[in-house]
């Protein structure tokens, strides 16, 4: 047992101190008074045997001390668990790096229990029922393992109220894409060790997007994407050389689905002009680079995924839903063979890449692997307990108690003095 404000059992106790000192107290002699015979008395001394303390009202003292009791023990906020139990919080990852959703099922199966809570994530973590994983299917987002480690963190404060010890479980393919710089810190806030579970990541060199592409016959991006071999009739990228429809933005929602809007020409973009249209020799998207004469004509607003050679904006990107949209502002001379070429390949590449970036999906390092896991012992409940947002159960019943103590307390009163 334990307790959220044991200070509150000191009180109680000095309380009760002085409630049995008053009780005492109160019961003092009346004023002694002569009378007019006195004087006949003999002046010799008198000898009478007495009691020195007399237990009177016994009932009504042990109503008056339980009462205090009851109220400090309410303060105090008596807390029970159940002795050796350990409360397990499973992290299961279904994001865009791993392989296989059946073998992140059969994996949390093996040692998940009806009473463990699962933590599922990508980019983002939420508390989910250990039964919705019969029909878990992996996303397009990349995973963050800072989001997961974060919400397991606050599901444990909860758990920690009933179990002794708790313990975290990752299953995870660990890709290297999933760690950022808030993880070493959110890792090393966590005092117990981390049980890893390592699953099947996908092989991100045998990944090819397929793209659908809407444009205009002889459309010069299209020819060079066809080239590459990524052009289908269905697939996870969209790319729109026209004027975006409601369609189009109501698809990109969907999950892992990319809508790359790269207008042909001014007419269907839409966009805000830039104050001052110049032109520029070179666009870059990562290592990509390719150098030539662009116009440039737009002003676009977002994560920047490819810049103007001095820095600007030259592609952004929007998360919308479990999706995302991209803007493309480099105009493409269709009379040119630019798109034939191996750097707009590569440059082309980053644009129809995942949402998020191209899939970085190898396994962090021994290294890493053994400060995830950390040590062999597991966190104590107390370590992680948070006592301004608890509450006891046993509160209110000893708030009731110490009512009907209260009570009974004045009926024996009122009992003795009709008594006298």
């Amino acid at each position: 047992m334990s307790w959220l404000l044991p200070s509150a059992l000191g009180v109680a106790a000095a309380a009760a101190i002085l409630v049995v000192a008053l009780h005492f107290i109160a019961r003092s002699r009346p004023l002694a008074e002569a009378l007019p015979t006195a004087r006949f008395v003999p002046n010799r001394p008198v000898h009478a045997k007495t009691r020195s303390i007399a237990l009177t009202d016994l009932l009504l003292l042990l109503a008056r001390v339980a009462a205090v009791a009851a109220l400090g023990l309410a303060v105090a906020g008596p807390m029970i668990s159940r002795r050796g139990r350990v409360a397990r919080i499973i992290m299961v990852d279904h994001s865009r790096a791993v392989a296989s959703a059946g073998e992140v099922r059969d994996s949390v199966r093996r040692i998940a229990s009806t009473a463990d809570v699962v933590v599922l994530f990508d980019s983002v973590a939420r508390v989910t029922p250990l039964a919705s994983l019969d029909s878990l299917r992996t996303t397009g987002a990349p995973g963050s393992l800072s989001a997961a480690i974060a919400a397991a963190t606050r599901r444990a404060v909860v758990a920690s109220t009933d179990a002794d010890s708790l313990e975290l479980v990752l299953v995870s393919p660990l890709a290297h894409e999933e760690l950022d710089a808030a993880t070493t810190k959110l890792r090393a806030a966590w005092p117990g060790r981390i049980r890893l579970v390592p699953v099947a990541a996908v092989d991100s060199r045998a990944v090819k997007p397929r793209v659908q592409i809407r444009a205009d016959a002889n459309d010069a991006v299209a020819a060079g994407l066809s080239l590459m071999g990524v052009a289908a009739p269905e697939g996870s990228v969209r790319l729109v050389r026209t004027a975006p429809t409601h369609d189009d933005s109501l698809w990109a929602t969907g999950a892992g689905h990319v809508l790359v809007h790269w207008p042909a020409r001014d007419g269907v973009a839409g966009w805000k002009h830039r104050a001052s249209i110049d032109a520029i020799g070179g666009v870059s998207a990562n290592d990509a680079s390719v150098v030539a004469r662009f116009p440039r004509l737009w002003v676009i607003e977002g994560d920047a995924i490819a810049r103007w050679s001095d820095g600007e904006a030259a592609a952004v990107e929007r998360i919308v839903g479990n999706g995302c949209m991209r803007d493309v502002a480099v105009l493409i001379d269709e009379s040119s063979d630019l798109t034939l070429r191996a750097p707009f390949r590569r440059f082309a590449a980053e644009l129809i890449s995942p949402c998020g970036g191209a899939l970085a999906t190898a396994p962090v390092d021994s290294v890493t692997r053994v400060a995830l896991a950390g040590g062999n012992a597991l966190a104590v409940s107390t370590s992680v307990r948070d006592r301004t947002i608890e509450s006891s159960p046993w509160t209110p019943w000893l708030l009731a108690l110490a009512a009907l103590l209260l009570l009974g307390e004045l009926a024996l009163r009122r009992t003795q003095r009709a008594v006298a």
